[in-house]
């Protein structure tokens, strides 16, 4: 019975974190998305990206 409370306590935390973990993914990743302005030729070619404050 122990090993078993044990087990879930640890699958829990494992739980956690991984979640904590795609948050802080998707947090960074809209961060970049909305500080950066990047340019574009007629081509399609990339000029230069900018940071926006």
């Amino acid at each position: 019975m122990r090993k078993i409370i044990i087990l879930i306590i640890l699958l829990v935390n494992v739980m956690s974190c991984s979640e904590l973990s795609e948050m802080e993914a998707r947090s960074q990743q809209r961060r970049r998305e909305r500080e950066r302005e990047c340019r574009y030729n007629y081509k399609g070619e990339l000029q230069g990206c900018y940071y926006i404050r």
